[in-house]
């Protein structure tokens, strides 16, 4: 993937959920160089019922992007991190990182981060963190609306049918008082 990473800082508002899943994310896939000298592109999923892990082996980069489209379009997670192992464009040249994509239901880009390694002897040397490395398209399906928005209609409904109640009895007793 060549992806180049940004000097400075950035701000990224995660979930608690979406900490731990990209912390699990990145330390899942230092561990797969170090123990294998590779890894299998990954996803933890952020779902209701906690986290999901799935490997993407495929024979080429759209057999993988097609593994994770699809998994997300079935499960529709509250927010995913696609893991895999790529490279960035720095200002020395090209160097070797784990890539991570994030992304929220309902967000309209996925927010790309990595963290650069090097190997020497067989020893991996991974940087102290992860940094800002761009934008990408998201990998939910289109039109895919944000979770939230579907809870707070939800409470909305349910506020307004608890009111309908309310105001049926209050209705129901003035009949009563009334006759």
């Amino acid at each position: 993937m060549n992806k180049g990473i940004a000097s400075g800082s950035f701000e990224l508002m995660l979930t608690d959920s979406m900490r731990v899943a990209l912390d699990h994310a990145f330390a899942d896939a230092r561990e797969c160089l170090e123990a294998d000298g590779g890894m299998v592109p990954f996803s933890v999923l952020c779902t209701s019922d906690g986290f999901d892990v799935s490997e993407h082996p495929g024979e080429t980069v759209d057999d993988v992007y097609a593994s994770m489209k699809s998994l997300v379009a079935r499960e529709m997670p509250e927010a995913y991190v696609f893991s895999y192992d790529g490279f960035v464009e720095v200002v020395g040249g090209r160097e070797e990182a784990i890539i991570c994509e994030v992304a929220r239901r309902g967000d309209e880009q996925a927010t790309i981060l990595a963290q650069t390694y090097t190997v020497s002897d067989g020893s991996y040397e991974f940087a102290p963190s992860f940094a800002y490395a761009g934008e990408t398209p998201q990998l939910y399906p289109s039109g895919t609306k944000p979770i939230v928005s579907g809870l707070v209609a939800l409470a909305a409904e349910r506020e307004a049918a608890a009111k309908g109640e309310a105001a049926n009895e209050v209705v129901e007793a003035t009949v009563e008082v009334a006759e």
